[in-house]
């Protein structure tokens, strides 16, 4: 199993701030930190959930949130989208609100009556519950914003839970994609050589599920960040992507010469990776 990710989330009892590290663009200080709880019973139809009585919801977050003016307005709005999920909201509190109001799982309209927001939900044994917060850390002109969600469902067997990570371009105030840094059109077969050829990656290729060692290439991920080195691109598996449950979250590492070797890097990516980072 990937430890990397997974040692992390246990150690911090999955959703425990860290520290910034790094060193700090001299431009911004500390991120604003917002937070925001709601407890709510929700009253349904019969056979609403597998449950007597309403089903109780918890939400909170707890969010590390990149400085005012530090991004662009169509950075901030895909900020917003990517955390909450929400594509259509214009600020922090409408898209924050709106998840806070999230019954989670049990949604339908068609059978959820009414909704009550309560102080708390008492000793309420099970119910709906989520989390997430975020941190920020700084390496010169990168910022790093990781978003840790964990979700648990009323009498599931088990929780869920994501790391998603957004990269922000402090001086150009924009987001950086994994399509600014690389060609990625053969990028599902390069990850799949990386898996297989690098040993850094060899906790990864004992839990891949088995339809992937023959497939020879996997989906992109949306999420990666980039190593305080500057020497490599780590990409970020979810939850059942390319490993079974009990394997967790999975980082692939991609050092950035040996990717240069096998798919262009961009004008773009060459500069932020420095000389040396590729074969051209």
């Amino acid at each position: 199993m990937k430890k990397t990710l997974l040692c992390l989330l246990i150690a911090s009892t999955m959703l425990t701030a860290c520290n910034n590290g790094g060193g700090r663009h001299e431009n911004f200080f500390d991120s604003p930190i917002r937070e925001g709880r709601r407890c709510m019973f929700v009253y349904g139809a019969e056979d609403f959930y597998p449950g007597d009585g309403p089903l109780g919801v918890d939400n909170c977050y707890r969010l590390e949130w990149p400085e005012s003016g530090m991004l662009s307005p169509e950075a901030e709005a895909e900020v917003l989208q990517r955390c909450f999920g929400d594509n259509s909201a214009t600020s922090f509190k409408q898209a924050a609100d709106k998840w806070l109001d999230n019954v989670w799982m049990y949604g339908n309209e068609d059978v959820k009556i009414r909704t009550e927001i309560v102080d708390s939900l008492g000793d309420l044994e099970n119910y709906n519950y989520a989390k997430k917060e975020s941190t920020i850390t700084y390496d010169n002109n990168l910022a790093t914003m990781l978003i840790t969600t964990e979700t648990m469902a009323a009498y599931a067997a088990h929780g869920l839970y994501t790391v998603e990570y957004i990269v922000m371009d402090i001086d150009t105030k924009k987001i950086v994609h994994l399509n600014d840094l690389i060609d990625t059109a053969k990028l599902g077969e390069v990850i799949i050589r990386a898996i297989e050829d690098l040993d850094v990656n060899k906790d990864t290729r004992d839990c891949l599920f088995d339809e992937y060692r023959t497939a020879g290439r996997v989906a992109v991920p949306q999420d990666f960040f980039i190593d305080s080195t500057r020497s490599v691109i780590n990409l970020v598996f979810q939850q059942y992507d390319i490993t079974p449950y009990a394997c967790g979250i999975q980082t692939v590492s991609l050092p950035i010469f040996w990717l240069s070797k096998h798919i262009p890097l961009t004008p773009y990516c060459k500069d932020l990776f420095g000389p040396g980072c590729s074969i051209e």
